[in-house]
């Protein structure tokens, strides 16, 4: 494959829509995460709102946090994996499964790229309509709350911080990104084995957000819904234009051909 081709296989757009792409989602993020900061609600009401959940969860005997980080830390090694995962699965897998979205299927980018601005806006409502404490900040479930199990710095406040939201844990954006991303992916991909490592990733994710003391299962499963309604959303927006549709990896078949075309000589 010549460089000319490889170029046009990775950005048949041209360099230029992935500076525009790029900026599009950086932007979003850094406005999204300055948002989540400034919606941040107060002390009393986040630990009320984490009180509900543990009163859900108990209700459905299903209060199962402290069971799942004690048996992650009584195993060894889960619990570096748990760890090292809530700190960088996240933002680094992200980066890594949307870069091979755009570079692979780039049909299909418009339609992934659209659900996470809807999930970050539907995110956003919920931090500021149901601040929640995440689980390792409440004592009665007795968790390690030390970055060297949570990955996460163990404080409640940082003053003169606009990023920072420590009650931001309704819904799990962890679960929500893993899904919109993995999924994508795991319909897109055609090796079998690949498809189902991008189904169960979520799972994993659900289970390092948990294990780690970070968000309750609760947190995880309106994460799900929140990356339901934004690709309802993206359906929706893919109806006023066909180019955010989401596609298949038949999209890429134009730069098959490498060979131009010969006229037959007439007989």
């Amino acid at each position: 494959m010549t460089a000319a081709q490889l170029k046009e296989r990775l950005l048949p757009r041209g360099p230029l829509d992935l500076l525009i792409q790029f900026a599009i989602l950086a932007l979003a993020y850094v406005a999204w995460r300055y948002a989540r900061g400034a919606v941040a609600g107060g002390m009393t009401e986040a630990f009320a709102h984490a009180r509900d959940l543990i009163s859900i969860e108990r209700s459905l005997g299903t209060l199962i946090e402290a069971d799942v980080q004690g048996w992650t830390l009584d195993s060894g090694w889960l619990s570096e994996f748990v760890r090292w995962g809530y700190a960088n699965l996240h933002f680094k897998g992200s980066c890594l499964m949307l870069a091979a979205i755009f570079l692979g299927w780039r049909g299909s980018f418009g339609f992934v790229r659209n659900m996470v601005l809807a999930a970050m806006a539907i995110s956003i409502l919920c931090y500021a309509a149901f601040p929640t404490a995440p689980p390792r900040f409440m004592p009665e479930l007795g968790l390690d709350p030390s970055s060297a199990v949570t990955g996460n710095d163990p404080v409640i406040s940082a003053p003169g911080d606009p990023l920072f939201n420590p009650f931001a844990a309704v819904p799990s954006m962890h679960v929500a990104f893993s899904m919109l991303f993995a999924w994508s992916l795991a319909l897109l991909v055609r090796p079998r084995p690949l498809k189902a490592l991008f189904f169960a990733y979520p799972l994993l994710m659900t289970y390092v957000v948990v294990a780690s003391g970070n968000h309750f299962w609760l947190d995880a499963a309106l994460g799900a819904v929140v990356a339901g309604a934004s690709a309802g959303i993206a359906l929706l927006a893919a109806r006023l234009n066909s180019d955010w549709s989401f596609g298949t990896d038949a999209e890429r078949a134009p730069v098959a051909a490498t060979e131009p075309e010969v006229e037959a000589a007439p007989a």
